[in-house]
C-alpha cells in the first residue's frame, strides 16, 4: 500500500475515533508506520489531511453512484440501483460513517461544506431525475428532496446506529444488510412505482 493510502487509513481511524479536534498527527503517522515529518510532507497539515480524507469518499462515493446509473436504467430500478450504491458506500466506508456523524453532530463545519460542494452536483442531478420520471409517468408523485433526505436517512442510520441495533436484537451489526436493504427497497417500490 502507497504511503499516500496508509496515511488516509489511519487518518481516518483517527478522525473516526477522537473526531478532528481529538486527532493527533503523531498519532496518524504511528498508525501509518510513517514519520511525522512525512506525513507533513503529504498533506501540509491536520485541516488538509481532513480535507484528503473527505476528498477521497466523495470521489469513492461518485464512483459508484456513477457505475449505479451507467447502464441507463430508468424509473424505480434507477432509484433502487442508487440505493444499492448508498449500501455499497457505506458498508464499505465504515470509520466514514462515524466522522459524518460526528461532524453533524458535533458542528465543526469542515465536513459539512465540503460535504455539499461535492454533494450539491449528485443532489441536482437526482432531483431532476426525479422529477422527469414523474413527468414521464415512471414514479409516482413526490417530493424529490423529501424522498432523498428519507432515504439517506435510513441508510446512514441503518450503519451508524450498528452497535445500538446489535445489543437491541442480540445480533452481529451488520448481519442484515440485505434483509435491510430489500425492506427499504420495498418500501420505496411501494411509494413510487406507478399503479
Amino acid at each position: 500500500m502507497a504511503s499516500t493510502d496508509r496515511i488516509l487509513e489511519a487518518a481516518r481511524g483517527e478522525f473516526a475515533q477522537h473526531g478532528f479536534g481529538g486527532a493527533r498527527l503523531q498519532d496518524i503517522a504511528a498508525r501509518a508506520q510513517l514519520s511525522h515529518p512525512t506525513l507533513l510532507y503529504h498533506f501540509g497539515s491536520k485541516e488538509g489531511l481532513y480535507a484528503a480524507v473527505i476528498e477521497q469518499a466523495m470521489q469513492d462515493w461518485a464512483a459508484m453512484t456513477s457505475l449505479a446509473i451507467a447502464d441507463g436504467k430508468a424509473g424505480f430500478e434507477r432509484v433502487a440501483s442508487l440505493v444499492d450504491a448508498g449500501f455499497a458506500f457505506f458498508a464499505t466506508h465504515h470509520d466514514f460513517v462515524v466522522i459524518w456523524r460526528r461532524e453533524a453532530i458535533e458542528g465543526g463545519g469542515r465536513l459539512e461544506q465540503a460535504m455539499a460542494d461535492h454533494m450539491r452536483p449528485f443532489f441536482s442531478q437526482a432531483i431532476e431525475f426525479l422529477r422527469q420520471e414523474v413527468a414521464a409517468g415512471r414514479l409516482r408523485e413526490h417530493d424529490p428532496v423529501e424522498l432523498i433526505q428519507l432515504t439517506y436517512g435510513a441508510v446512514m442510520s441503518f450503519f451508524s446506529d450498528a452497535g445500538f441495533r446489535a445489543r437491541l436484537l442480540d445480533e452481529e451489526p451488520f448481519s442484515d444488510i440485505t434483509g435491510f436493504r430489500t425492506a427499504l427497497t420495498a418500501m420505496l417500490r411501494d411509494a413510487l412505482a406507478p399503479r
